[in-house]
């Protein structure tokens, strides 16, 4: 088994370098990752999972510094033009921006791996060797950027994803992989752990 997630493992790395960089290039601050959780979503289907998002994984009473309504849909409208995933995003309107993907497969034991999506509301460096816009993939977004690791935070849970979905067979119990937004200033993990999913 641990020779086949190694070869699993590497088969995606490139691709898994390819969602950091196009996470990277469009950062999305607290409650506002609407482009970044409709992908992550549409992702997890794709590969099979059981997907619960916007209100199904938050409790609206439990957030914290959410930004005002204009302030939500001018970074929706944003996402949107992006490239967001149209039809997900609309579970995602007002700031509602948590996915959990689940991994079933039978009698077993319940695990939750956990990855931050939101971005760091600074301006990136426009130095030309900063390695992101040498290499074409610093931030789009005036004053927000991933100086944290969170974009590699959510493309590495992806890559988990993957592999967890190839070798579904072979696990027993349940898997749920929590992305969870407006980690920073820790404003979105107690709106989450309110919600029983």
């Amino acid at each position: 088994m641990y020779k086949r997630i190694d070869e699993l493992v590497d088969n995606i790395e490139n691709k898994v370098i390819k969602y950091r960089r196009d996470f990277h290039k469009h950062p999305e601050g607290g409650w506002t990752e609407f482009r970044t959780a409709s992908l992550i979503a549409r992702k997890l289907i794709e590969l099979g999972y059981e997907i619960k998002l916007g209100r199904e994984v938050i409790d609206n009473d439990s957030r914290m510094e959410v930004p005002d309504d204009r302030e939500l849909e001018k970074n929706y409208i944003r996402a949107l033009e992006q490239g967001a995933d149209k039809e997900l995003i609309q579970s995602l309107k007002g700031g509602f921006t948590g996915v959990v993907g689940i991994l079933s497969n039978g009698v077993g034991p319940n695990i939750a791996l956990r990855f931050d999506i939101d971005a760091l509301e600074i301006q990136e460096s426009e130095d030309k060797e900063h390695f992101p816009v040498n290499k074409r993939f610093s931030s789009i977004n005036k004053n927000v950027m991933h100086a944290c690791g969170h974009d590699g935070h959510a493309a590495v849970g992806l890559g988990v994803a993957e592999v967890l979905s190839e070798i579904k067979e072979q696990l027993n119990g349940t898997i749920k992989l929590i992305f969870q937004p407006a980690e920073e200033g820790v404003k979105g993990a107690k709106s989450m752990v309110q919600v029983d999913f």
